[in-house]
């Protein structure tokens, strides 16, 4: 690979002039080789024994299923533009800096001419009532955005090193603190329990995650990147890895994995992908699924995957029966074994829309109640309506079920956390039964510091144990996290487990919204049946790094705050302890990670957020709401739900959820999200004044109306 830098430099010249197309057509052709190279190099490291082990964290951290095919070869594709943008970077004069040469790229437009990469040429159907399953022709203007395999989107210029991908550093130009010291200092293990939240909070924030996000480790062909010394004695050399590897170093004086002799946690690079039209310039990573909040989840990102749900017959989902259970559960993976982590083979590992349903047993759950509400769903509309089709049966049962997604998030979830009045007041969670904000200029897409930052804050939250409750609620069973990771055997140990497990989640209490985050997280995530884990709090820093999001200091200015000139200027958004530590830990100001940064402000009123994240996350979920043309208040389109569809849908709730798809669970508190008290009693299922139930007749349709 080497010999290819040094040809190429050998006939490179410093010029004050335009680059010539001679120019990009010679780096377009030399990056491709590079990136050829560099793959063809990886799947020989992996073939010579360089691989991850089986049962360590960094083989279940891995187990995020291999890409498709499309995705696949955009991912490559980028791995060209990439090593063509730094060859031209290369021929530009020295003193041209990164930021010059990113304006540079943008005024010219230079762009990959390849078969594959080319601008999108989507064919969308204008009398479509249904949306798509991966995500293309909701927005007719720009029938690419949010669709699966998208670049996340930016609202802050990145700070790759080199403006293209290299990791960032310090404004000094030594290296940033190390994620793992930065955990350690600045996110201790402290349990301290919310007075307010439960844990279906915590759980319905990582489904909402899961639905609109997934950014994937690259891998060879061969098999997952190995970056660090068999069980994490050290760094791998240099010559030994893959050029994907950022792995984390542990220091010596590491105060837990020190005990274990650990000095390296695996770390790999996203998976990148070319922007839409295919130019060159800086790194944007992939989302492979869906960015819109559409079930994608529970009925997958592709045709593929959402075929295999299905039943074919009656519009349901496929399901299997328990023997002592009334409601089914989910369909069982082939090959238990290469996605879950069981100690037998009876133990259930899960199939859904999303591979990562088996990360805990409560998010299988949560996936669970909502299977079984679309065929509830599904089963009540075949009644209604005889004569429909499963595909009529299917896509109507699963709009009603991501509208009941959408209006839990919007009108329940999205207060709970971040506040009632803020969202109304930025317009974020509309207040009249139909809204008509759609605006096919509002680009849908996650935004790369959402997803690799801002709303990673919410692992601060987790809690260290999964709570389970008989339906006497005269005792608790507490099971550690960490002990079922990949795993969710808890659900079918006995017949009630399952329904002990949900009133367990709404009887136990989130974590607080500090920045103290468990030790289940931070030392043992992962950890399969060795004694250690990765640290989630530092995994969280490094990713935003390897994604090149701007820094604390840049979201402050951009968000409306004042941009800090010394570590003191932070004062009215962070305590004086937290800025003493920052000051200790980070060279300058400006070299505070975002996601460090944004979790030692104080929360702002009503809100588990400060300001900076507070402002990325409201600006997130504003442009989930109006860029999505199938969101279930619009009103006055062709597949809008009418007015009485729309008054039902409203009165969707998580306890409502979880009264209808439940067996044993007959009392719940109105406000699932949050703990039981003499302001949120718990109350009986049919108690239909105080948890409403949708009232499906209002889609009872005319015979001759069954496609």
């Amino acid at each position: 690979m080497i010999w290819y830098i040094l040809l190429f430099l050998s006939r490179a010249k410093e010029d004050d002039g335009p680059i010539s197309s001679k120019d990009v057509a010679e780096c377009l052709k030399c990056g491709r080789e590079l990136a050829r190279a560099a793959r063809r190099r990886g799947n020989e490291l992996v073939k010579s024994g360089i691989n991850l082990d089986a049962y360590t964290p960094g083989i279940l951290h891995f187990f995020s299923g291999d890409l498709p095919p499309d995705l696949k070869k955009a991912s490559d594709v980028s791995k060209e533009i990439l090593s063509a943008t730094k060859l031209l970077q290369m021929k530009m004069h020295s003193s041209v800096t990164p930021s010059m040469f990113h304006s540079y790229l943008e005024q010219q437009g230079v762009c990959l001419r390849d078969p594959f990469c080319q601008p999108s040429l989507i064919t969308c159907s204008s009398t479509s009532k249904y949306r798509s399953i991966d995500g293309t022709c909701n927005n007719e203007e720009h029938p690419e955005w949010g669709r699966k395999g998208a670049p996340f989107t930016r609202i802050a210029m990145p700070r790759y090193a080199d403006g293209i991908y290299t990791m960032p550093v310090a404004r000094s130009g030594h290296s940033l603190p190390n994620p793992r010291l930065l955990s350690t200092r600045l996110f201790a293990d402290r349990a301290i329990g919310s007075r307010v939240l439960t844990n279906m909070n915590v759980q319905f924030g990582q489904f909402i995650t899961h639905d609109m996000l997934f950014q994937v480790m690259d891998v060879t062909d061969e098999g997952g990147i190995q970056c660090c010394l068999a069980d994490g004695r050290d760094v791998l050399p240099p010559e030994w890895q893959n050029d994907k590897c950022i792995p984390i170093t542990v220091p010596d004086n590491d105060p837990f994995y020190r005990q274990h002799d650990i000095k390296c946690l695996n770390f790999v690079r996203s998976v990148t992908t070319p922007r839409d039209d295919c130019s060159l310039g800086h790194a944007e990573q992939m989302n492979t699924v869906t960015s819109y909040l559409d079930g994608s989840a529970i009925y997958g990102s592709d045709k593929k995957i959402s075929s295999k749900l299905r039943t074919k017959s009656g519009g349901r989902l496929r399901q299997e029966e328990r023997t002592g259970c009334i409601r089914g559960f989910l369909p069982s993976v082939k090959d238990k074994f290469a996605v879950c982590d069981l100690r037998n083979a009876s133990e259930p590992c899960y199939l859904a829309g999303d591979i990562r349903i088996n990360q805990s047993p409560t998010l299988a759950m949560l996936h669970t109640l909502l299977l079984r509400e679309h065929n509830r769903i599904a089963n009540k509309l075949s009644k209604l309506n005889p004569l429909w089709t499963d595909e009529k049966l299917f896509q109507e049962a699963r709009k009603i079920v991501i509208a009941e997604i959408q209006h839990i998030t919007y009108q329940e979830w999205l207060p709970t956390n971040f506040g009632a009045d803020y969202l109304r007041y930025y317009r974020i969670s509309p207040s009249t039964l139909y809204s008509r904000d759609y605006n096919p200029e509002a680009n849908p897409g996650v935004i790369n510091s959402f997803g690799a930052a801002a709303f990673r804050f919410l692992h601060s939250i987790i809690s260290d144990n999964i709570v389970t409750c008989p339906k006497t609620y005269d005792k608790a069973y507490l099971y550690r996290l960490s002990d079922y990771y990949s795993n969710p055997c808890l659900l079918e140990s006995d017949p009630d487990s399952f329904d002990d497990v949900v009133r367990g989640i709404l009887a136990s209490n989130a974590g607080e919204s500090d920045p103290f985050c468990t030790g289940e997280i931070t030392n043992l995530l992962f950890k399969s049946r060795n004694q250690w884990g990765m640290d989630l709090i530092a995994m969280d820093i490094q990713r935003g790094r390897d994604h090149g999001i701007a820094s604390y200091n840049d979201f402050r200015e951009i968000c409306g705050l004042p941009r800090a000139r010394t570590f003191q200027d932070l004062a009215n958004e962070m305590s004086q302890d937290r800025i003493n530590a920052l000051q200790h830990l980070y060279e300058c100001v400006d070299d505070i990670d975002l996601f460090v940064g944004g979790a030692l402000e104080r929360d702002m009123q009503g809100s588990i957020l400060g300001y900076t994240f507070q402002c990325i996350v409201a600006e997130q979920f504003y442009r989930t709401r109006i860029g999505d043309r199938f969101f279930y208040d619009n009103g006055e389109m062709p597949h809008s739900f009418t007015t009485d569809q729309l008054k039902e849908i409203k009165k969707a709730s998580m306890a409502r959820l979880i009264c209808d798809n439940t067996d044993g669970v007959h009392f719940v508190q109105k406000k699932a999200f949050e703990v039981e008290s003499a302001y949120n009693p718990k109350y009986k299922c049919d108690d239909y004044n105080n948890i409403p139930y949708v009232d499906l007749t209002a889609w009872k349709k005319p015979s001759l109306d069954i496609f």
